[in-house]
């Protein structure tokens, strides 16, 4: 993403996106709701995660952008089972009680996290500048991708897609804090939307380089929902649990970009 973080949870992600990420994780997405496991590069590869993020920059193209893009984190919520098998199931089933490591069927999804304080100078194709946020194109690109619909066979699976959540927080915004499923975003209907660069490697770059060197997408905000109604409405949350968490959550954000 421009102006932010490495993407797949990379160890040289900025400053201010590492605040929201551990914002998120003490006040929305904690160990009491959720097993959280890691996925980003350096949990993947640990100890060798620079020196295959510069092998994979410097070769960047569809196949190895499934490893540098890859999502923050994986998480499996504690209190909700919703299992893929069983097309039937609608809506999730509440556990009278949290789940253990040997439970079956917990509802999941990725995450992917990204920041934003640079507000577009100009509107776009109508778009105000409050509402115009930023990512990575190969970024986007690739969870396209990761969240297409499996063909059709009639088994297992059948159609279904992985669930990849954007957590967006722009400063500039009315609501600060967004998410939305990636396979929902899309750019704004403008052609200075999509920044037309062919992307190349910088050939400065070394390991754990603070960008990714690729071009950019603008999206409308409007698109996505405020935080609050996310959890709510696509996690399950209770809705006066969703609202005290991201008052929590803003509060937390604010103190700590002071």
């Amino acid at each position: 993403m421009a102006g932010s973080s490495s993407s797949g949870g990379f160890a040289n992600r900025s400053n201010k996106t590492d605040m929201f990420v551990s914002v998120v994780q003490e006040n929305i997405l904690t160990t009491e709701r959720y097993f959280h496991i890691p996925t980003g590069i350096e949990h993947r590869f640990g100890e060798n995660a620079a020196l295959i993020h510069d092998i994979l920059y410097r070769s960047m193209g569809p196949t190895t952008d499934l490893l540098r893009y890859f999502p923050d984190s994986l998480y499996l919520d504690k209190w909700r089972q919703l299992p893929t098998w069983d097309t039937q199931r609608l809506v999730p089933k509440v556990l009278p009680q949290a789940a253990t490591m040997k439970s079956t069927g917990l509802f999941s999804f990725y995450i992917e996290y990204k920041f934003s304080d640079s507000r577009r100078r100009a509107p776009l194709h109508g778009v105000p500048t409050e509402y115009i946020g930023i990512v990575e194109r190969e970024a986007w690109l690739t969870y396209k991708r990761l969240c297409s619909d499996n063909p059709k066979i009639g088994t297992y699976l059948d159609g279904m897609k992985t669930r990849i959540a954007l957590f967006y927080a722009a400063t500039y915004a009315p609501a600060v804090l967004y998410g939305c499923w990636e396979d929902e975003l899309q750019p704004i209907d403008d052609e200075r939307a999509i920044r037309k660069d062919i992307a190349r490697p910088n050939e400065k770059s070394v390991g754990f380089s603070t960008g990714s060197g690729t071009p950019w997408i603008n999206f409308d905000i409007r698109r996505m929902k405020p935080l609050e109604d996310f959890l709510s409405e696509e996690l399950f949350w209770e809705k006066t649990i969703a609202q005290q968490a991201l008052e929590d959550a803003k509060n937390d954000l604010r103190a700590k970009l002071q």
